[in-house]
């Protein structure tokens, strides 16, 4: 199935609310996606920057129904890509490419 970058972006809003609830005003940019093993790698950056880092990378994949599920995420601390969460109860397939580096 095709994504498009403006329905990863919408789909983005959500996770990222859902993620970060205390900063409900926060609009996630999308600066990049990249595809590898039916997972989407999507680095935002929050507007305004109110959310403790100035990049995230969110790992994404459609479920059966086509609606985006995270699946954890990196934050840039300094210049390196740190873990920050996963979300419990998905795969962990993600782990192995290496999105984080």
């Amino acid at each position: 199935m095709r994504t498009d970058h403006s329905e990863i972006e919408h789909a983005l809003q959500a996770i990222g609310h859902g993620a970060f609830p205390d900063d409900p005003d926060v609009h996630w940019q999308v600066r990049d996606i990249v595809e590898r093993g039916g997972f989407h790698c999507v680095e935002a950056g929050p507007i305004p920057p109110t959310v403790g880092y100035p990049r995230f990378r969110f790992v994404l994949r459609r479920d059966i129904s086509g609606a985006f599920i995270d699946h954890g995420c990196y934050c840039l601390d300094g210049d390196a890509w740190q873990l920050l969460y996963t979300t419990p109860g998905t795969s962990d397939e993600w782990k192995a490419l290496k999105f984080g580096a």
